[in-house]
């Protein structure tokens, strides 16, 4: 027999009663099997199961606690906590919450789509009124199903799945004004360092530095450019390998702070200075660059308007729930470009001078030195 479609979107989400409709069934089977009652049949529970996933029906264990309290959380859903976008968030929401009478709920995916499902779930238990997240790459269709009835801000990424509001920083213009400025400085030899292309921010971040090339028609070397998680580690791996290659590059771009710290590293310890031997371009601008002096050339977000934006597209889509308001657009911060020591014109660094750059002292960053 052919399943009824349940209406989408309502609020309060799907019901017990729309469960049972879609599978043609009463809705006192679908309680029970919702239950594990012993005298309802596996095949019957393995349907039910399925149609709630499918659909996104939430138990509401919270209105068996609470009394039908229509509850005051709101849920804070990001990859990691160390990254300068996803700090302010914290911060930044909470305080609002606390203004509105609200608490958050903080919560790490880790970029993984189980952990972040459980969250979503766990939350929608909860009867939070609303989600921030950093959707993973692999939002699963459950937890889709979970985020249609309940308002949600995606924040510093998109996913093509979800349909509502997002803050996000301009990535592509960033790497773009990074990646212009070493080419007018005459680099030809510049190195990216990023995140995986199956990440929204990943993906403009690298198309945004072959953007640059393309304009310029400058080539850019395939074997350059390196792809991968936004961990330092990565970076000076990467970094590392790329300064022993027979032509070097000249300038570094990356595509995360955390990524710039890690390719700070492997200039380090490879004794490589910077802006003499190595231009190099950071991303974001955490207090720690503060540490090198004369500091580091970098593509600056206004973060603290980012999470601010992302907090009001909430409490808005909280309101419009109640009053009808029309839903908050998507957000795109541009970036600033902040020069300071690390760029100059294309250096020394060849590989005729590698042997003269490991007899060097290993803290010295060149022109650029770090702080005790």
């Amino acid at each position: 027999m052919r399943k009824s479609q349940p209406r989408r979107g309502r609020k309060g989400g799907v019901t017990i009663k729309e469960i049972a409709e879609y599978l043609h069934i009463s809705h006192s089977t679908v309680s029970r099997a919702l239950s594990d009652h012993p005298y309802t049949n596996a095949q019957t529970k393995q349907r039910v199961r399925r149609a709630v996933e499918k659909l996104g029906y939430v138990p509401n264990a919270a209105a068996r606690t609470l009394r039908g309290d229509k509850g005051s959380l709101v849920g804070l859903i990001l990859p990691e906590f160390q990254n300068e976008l996803f700090e302010a968030a914290a911060q930044i929401l909470s305080r609002r919450c606390l203004k509105e009478g609200m608490q958050m709920v903080l919560a790490a995916s880790e970029d993984d789509p189980v952990a972040e499902y459980k969250h979503v779930l766990a939350l929608r238990e909860a009867r939070a009124l609303g989600i921030i997240l950093t959707p993973t790459p692999g939002m699963m269709e459950k937890t889709i199903a979970l985020l249609r009835s309940i308002p949600v801000v995606q924040y510093s990424r998109r996913h093509p799945h979800l349909s509502t509001p997002a803050v996000t920083t301009d990535g592509k213009v960033g790497i773009h004004l990074a990646a212009e400025h070493l080419l007018k400085l005459g680099h030809r030899r510049i190195a990216y360092v990023g995140m995986e292309c199956d990440k929204s921010t990943g993906a403009e971040r690298l198309e945004g530095f072959l953007a640059a090339h393309a304009e310029f028609k400058v080539p850019s070397d395939p074997a350059l450019r390196r792809l991968g998680p936004a961990l330092a580690d990565f970076a000076r791996d990467a970094v590392s390998d790329m300064l022993q290659r027979r032509e070097p590059p000249t300038a570094l771009v990356l595509g995360s702070s955390l990524l710039t710290f890690g390719a700070l590293k492997a200039l380090r310890t490879a004794g490589v200075r910077m802006p003499d031997d190595i231009s190099l371009v950071g991303f974001g601008d955490p207090s720690w660059y503060s540490l090198l002096d004369p500091g580091i050339t970098t593509i600056h977000f206004p973060v603290t308007q980012m999470a601010e934006a992302a907090a009001s597209q909430l409490m808005r889509q909280l309101s419009a729930a109640a009053e009808g308001l029309e839903r908050a657009p998507h957000v795109a911060i541009e970036p600033s470009f902040l020069l300071r020591g690390t760029t100059g014109a294309p250096g020394k660094l060849v590989a005729a001078g590698r042997s003269a750059r490991r007899n060097r002292p290993a803290a010295r960053v060149g022109a650029a030195r770090l702080q005790p």
